[in-house]
């Protein structure tokens, strides 16, 4: 590395690094908000800290298209992206970024940081200005018009789509029409040029594909992220060829986003989309004034102004710095406390449900506190959730054995996901195909019931959470217990997403059984798992009505660690016989365990030793941010058991 190479880097120190994670962190908690151009505010940060407008620039392109690719891949599941469309303006846009790269390389060589700094917050203040006052009055329009409509086809791509030009036009799924190249090349190339200004291309790709081009809007964003990983891959060579790509800040910046990301987009749940983009156009207005206010000290090193009076450069920078502070604080501020209204509503609601702990009594069961919540023991009404994949196999088997065990009738619900304005962005052919599909699933359920003569109804919904459209029909149904494949999700992949079977569980008001494609529950043995809590009764009393039922053998653990003092292994003991006592009343065949160790190590373990099929445990029902920062055992155990796991509420 040359001089005028290694020029281009800062020094870092450990409050760098802290800053940076922190930055990394809020800006990745913006992105998960109000969408993949919340990166926006990265650029700025380092800039703020004296890092050069031009390795700001792509350090950020550096560390944004792995994300785009991870988001490109999740999304087009759900068939939002139109992967043509996205790789033919990305083309186009990858001229536009190594053209950007040109100019800003000729202007740092020329003029130096001052004037990259410069030119970069110049594109920022016109293109925020711009960008942040259309989304304030988007989202003010939106707060005040409460009709459910869906997006129409601007004027403008209805006139885009009508032109033909012979040799020129594409068909575009997206668009269910064929548009001509000659209008995606300048989007494209308009697109590429303001990524390598700014690293955030997305404020023109996406509204050129809604509004010019004609793509609904949940598509545009989607198919966006094509066009991102395309930019970000050619811009990160062109840049690093040049040696202005810091990858130290590029890879901190990402560790930190990794863990925003997730929990910004959990606070969407709690929130409003108005205010969704009330936040997103307030941020971007408070980094607009942040970059102007540096302008004049970059003028005056330019001298292109009177040079300014000693103490004032400084004062201006540290006057920026605050503002764009104040603008990450105040983005984190509005995450949090939707996050943490909505975990306190969820507190509320589970403090409604549940009351207090009660010793157990062999022949008594605290009475439920609220009607949805089924007597314990009892197996009458099953909700089946299935998606028609090969996980949701198991769980469709067992629902329908143990519904023939019990009489139960079985209620089997598939939910498309996505909410309904996504979906109508998705298009009405995309939406009746994937209902068409979910309701051809359901019919062969129903064929299957039927052979085993057991009481079936179905329903095909769609909603933008998944596991609140499962928890919702449960809750209608009264249902006693809700039967759900296992996704197969491991490690941090789980912690970090949170799959669908994940949020059942932390959210149902009644038990939940979590089938893996291949675990059979025939009967061979069955292992109850209790730390002596109310839930851990109520697996217990669970567990004796299955087992009369199946006519299986009971194995009681309760778990003790090895930190645990000694009058908690003697309290362990007291639980395992007091259990066993009950069960033994009840006519079980039963055995008790006091293993040592992580509780569902040792409750796996215990299973597999035993042979098991069927592993019964209680749940404290954490929701929100705690469970997802946190985990439970009884998620553990399900990620790490090949058996079944029945969760008892």
């Amino acid at each position: 590395m040359d001089l005028a190479t290694a020029t281009n880097f800062i020094p870092l120190n450990a409050l760098d690094v802290t800053y940076l994670l922190v930055v990394g962190f809020i800006g990745g908690l913006v992105s998960g908000f109000i969408g993949s151009g919340g990166a926006f505010v990265l650029t700025p940060a380092m800039m703020s800290m004296g890092v050069p407008g031009i390795v700001a620039v792509a350090s950020n392109m550096c560390h944004k298209f792995p994300k785009a690719l991870v988001g490109a891949i999740k999304r087009a599941k759900y068939g939002q992206v139109d992967v043509k469309l996205g790789l033919v303006i990305g083309v186009s846009a990858e001229a536009g970024v190594l053209y950007g790269a040109h100019i800003q390389q000729m202007i740092h060589e020329s003029f130096g940081d001052a004037g990259s700094n410069l030119y970069v917050s110049l594109a920022f203040v016109v293109s925020l200005g711009v960008i942040g006052s259309y989304v304030l009055w988007d989202a003010i329009k939106m707060r005040r018009d409460t009709s459910d409509e869906p997006e129409k086809v601007a004027r403008l791509a209805r006139w885009v789509q009508s032109i033909h030009v012979p040799g020129t036009m594409v068909y575009f799924k997206s668009l269910n029409a064929r548009v001509s190249v000659l209008f995606t090349i300048p989007l494209g190339f308009a697109t590429g040029m303001l990524a390598a200004t700014i690293a955030v291309g997305g404020f023109i790709g996406v509204p050129a594909m809604h509004y010019v081009l004609g793509a609904p809007s949940l598509m545009a964003s989607a198919t966006e992220l094509v066009t991102a990983f395309v930019m970000g891959v050619g811009g990160t060579l062109k840049f690093s060829w040049s040696g202005l790509v810091d990858i130290r800040l590029a890879m901190i910046i990402l560790a930190g986003s990794l863990f925003g990301i997730q929990l910004g987009a959990i606070g969407t749940t709690y929130v409003k989309p108005h205010m969704i983009k009330m936040v997103m156009g307030v941020i971007m207005i408070l980094v607009l004034v942040s970059r102007a206010i540096a302008i004049p000290v970059y003028l005056s090193e330019l001298e292109l102004i009177e040079p300014l009076a000693p103490h004032l450069p400084g004062a201006l920078r540290n006057i920026s710095f605050v503002v764009l502070i104040g603008a990450l604080a105040a983005g984190a501020a509005i995450v949090f406390a939707s996050l943490w209204s909505g975990i306190s509503a969820s507190r509320r609601e589970a403090a409604l449900t549940t009351s207090a702990d009660v010793a157990f009594a062999p022949d008594t069961v605290a009475a439920p506190a609220s009607p949805q919540l089924s007597p314990v023991g009892r197996f009458e009404r099953f909700l089946l959730a299935s998606d028609g994949s090969e996980y949701s196999a198991g769980a469709v088997r067992e629902a329908l054995r143990m519904a023939s065990k019990c009489g139960a009738r079985v209620r089997a619900v598939s939910v498309v996901a996505g909410g309904d304005a996504e979906l109508y962005a998705m298009g009405e052919q995309l939406i009746t195909k994937e209902l068409n599909s979910a309701r051809a699933c359901l019919d062969d359920v129903h064929l299957l019931a039927s052979s085993a003569g057991v009481a079936y109804e179905s329903v095909a919904t769609q909603g933008n959470q998944v596991y609140q459209e499962i928890v919702g029909q449960a809750e209608k149904m009264q249902a006693d217990l809700i039967i759900m494949g296992r996704r197969g999700r491991h490690g941090l992949a789980r912690l970090m997403v949170g799959p669908s079977t994940v949020r059942v569980i932390g959210h149902a008001r009644c038990n939940v059984l979590v089938v893996p494609r291949l675990a059979n529950i025939t009967g061979r043995h069955f292992v109850v798992a209790s730390d002596g809590s109310r839930f851990g009764d109520n697996a217990a009393h669970t567990a004796a009505r299955l087992a009369k039922l199946y006519d299986t053998p009971v194995t009681v653990v309760s778990v003790t660690r090895p930190e645990h003092s000694e009058e908690r292994r003697r309290e362990a003991h007291q639980i395992v016989n007091r259990l066993l006592s009950f069960l033994k009343q009840e006519g079980v065949k039963v055995e008790g365990m006091v293993p040592h160790g992580r509780p569902d190590e040792m409750i796996v373990k215990t299973a597999n030793e035993k042979n098991a099929d069927l592993i019964i445990l209680g749940s404290r029902g954490r929701t929100g941010l705690e469970r997802v920062l946190l985990g439970n055992t009884s998620e553990r155990v399900i990620d790490e058991t090949r058996c079944a796991v029945l969760v008892v509420k």
